[in-house]
């Protein structure tokens, strides 16, 4: 679905967003990037992104650094460095991010990290940092940054210009709940506060609507493109504890293929033009095309009641959520299994999720689509790539496809599972003891669900009794098929005979998706 990955890339704008402080004034803007991957060596390459940030006194602004090495080893180290010396003009830095270690002696930034899995999305793990301001760091106060990154592969470097400006802070309400059914319009209001001590002349204001959601009017100081947020500028001046509301909604289409019971996030979110500029303008991430209206002019109608930056961006963004109403539903059931075993064995089990229909079900939605715990005495080995394990009840994404854990949540294989379709996983588990049943849960969760009964399945392991199934398991790591189930299949197999032109026949309305 092109509108589907097209909207990932908001996902880093929405990223940059929470990570916005500061701003600068329009003859400060942006500033200059430096090349952000050194020259090649003859081993590889490295690509290092950090866009400039600016920072109001007495407060703090957020940035990252996302690394890539060409032809680097999984498990190698990299590592990055930093010279603090000229901060102290500004502040203090600190870091943090899954998979770094960092220290900060002589004021000098040293951080470590290694290179992960190829199938993880963070096999560069990035390095986040916050910057604070003192209360006395002087207006316009440049400091540059210099990330230099080294490892075996090749080395890098990357400047990034830290600002410092006078702030501001936008206000509006925390969250929006609305409903609507597929197929109908939805109407989204905002309003925007400016709790700063000055007037601020003009602001930026973006929705990051679901895909399921489409701009239906055509505001000509609003652009839009299909998979890209909506960008509305204002040139109004906001008094100071003056709130204004949008003079119309902003009207989306609900896709009538949505589904009942689903709960759509979208975040409509307030930027002075100085924060803005720089998220539009930053090189690594640059903004799609899109194209401007031609229709009536959104404007912002006060309510009753020098260069800038909002540094409490926290309190700008409305999460409106959208639930959707009707009868488009869908059931979704948890699949188990069972294995007769004896200790030392090693089985291969296989669990899923199953779409019952009647309605298509959206599976990146769902993080994780199937949780699956494993009972005492028995030890995950091996399991496939897209499980992660789950700690204290969250889901652990650093650990993509590690054995041992006692809980995996398991993410969509696709991004759709159609009625009757069957995303199944495999794991292969070693008995460490067994005396008697023993059972772990297979579950799901889907909004909207209409028979919550089937979310839960068992995967049963029974102690192997004489002439049954049990011991070495057979070549593929599962366990052979003996007595009264081989005697079962052997019926079975004339019936299947049978139905086998039939099964062809519905083949392609009920699939089987199998993550091996």
């Amino acid at each position: 679905m092109l509108r589907h990955h097209l909207r990932r890339w908001f996902a880093t704008l929405v990223a940059v967003g929470v990570f916005v402080g500061t701003a600068a004034t329009p003859a400060l803007a942006v500033g200059t990037f430096v090349s952000a991957a050194a020259a090649p060596t003859a081993a590889g390459a490295v690509k290092i992104e950090s866009r400039n940030l600016l920072v109001a006194p007495g407060h703090g602004t957020s940035g990252q650094v996302r690394i890539d090495i060409t032809h680097l080893a999984e498990g190698e180290p990299f590592h990055l460095g930093l010279d603090l010396s000229e901060l102290d003009k500004v502040g203090r830095l600190t870091t943090s991010g899954d998979g770094w270690s960092c220290a900060q002696p002589d004021r000098h930034l040293r951080c470590t990290a290694k290179k992960g899995k190829a199938a993880m999305s963070n096999e560069f793990p990035t390095l986040f940092f916050q910057i604070d301001a003192r209360s006395d760091a002087p207006l316009d106060t440049r400091v540059e940054l210099r990330f230099d990154v080294t490892s075996s592969a090749a080395s890098g470097t990357r400047t990034t210009t830290v600002t410092v400006v006078e702030g501001v802070d936008l206000q509006t309400a925390p969250k929006a709940e609305l409903s609507v059914e597929p197929g109908d319009l939805l109407d989204v209001t905002g309003t925007v506060r400016n709790a700063g001590p000055g007037p601020e002349r003009g602001v930026v204001l973006t929705m990051d609507p679901d895909w399921l959601l489409t701009y239906r009017d055509n505001f000509r100081n609003c652009r839009w493109r299909e998979g890209t947020p909506l960008v509305c500028r204002f040139d109004t001046e906001l008094e100071p504890g003056v709130t204004y509301r949008l003079s119309d909604p902003l009207p989306f289409r609900v896709n009538r293929i949505a589904r009942s019971g689903l709960v759509l996030t979208n975040r409509l979110q307030w930027w002075t033009t100085d924060d803005w500029a720089l998220v539009e303008n930053d090189p690594t991430a640059p903004k799609p095309p899109d194209t401007p209206g031609n229709g009536i002019e959104l404007r912002l109608v006060a309510q009753p009641s020098a260069a800038r930056t909002d540094p409490a961006v926290r309190n700008s963004w409305t999460d409106v959520r959208v639930t959707i109403t009707g009868d488009r539903t869908a059931d979704a059931a948890a699949v188990g299994d069972e294995a007769r075993v004896r200790v030392g064995d090693r089985v291969k089990m296989t669990i899923g999720f199953r779409n019952l229909g009647p309605t298509t079900v959206e599976t990146w939605r769902e993080q994780p689509l199937v949780q699956v715990d494993i009972p005492d005495g028995l030890t995950v080995v091996d399991i496939v790539w897209n499980c992660y394990p789950v700690t204290d009840g969250k889901w652990n994404g650093g650990d993509i496809g590690e054995p041992g854990a006692p809980s995996y949540g398991c993410g969509g294989p696709g991004d759709f599972a159609d009625a009757g379709e069957t995303f199944s996983y495999a794991l292969t588990l070693r008995v460490d003891r067994l005396t008697r049943r023993t059972a772990g849960a297979v579950t799901t969760t889907l909004d909207g669900d209409t028979d919550h009964r089937n979310d839960r399945a068992e995967i049963v392991f029974l102690p192997a009794a004489d002439g049954s199934a049990g011991g070495e398991p057979d070549g593929d790591g599962s366990l052979p098929i003996t007595g009264g189930a081989a005697a079962s299949l052997a019926a079975l197999g004339g019936g299947l005979l049978v139905a086998g032109l039939g099964g062809y026949l519905v083949a392609r309305r009920h699939r089987t998706r199998f993550v091996a």
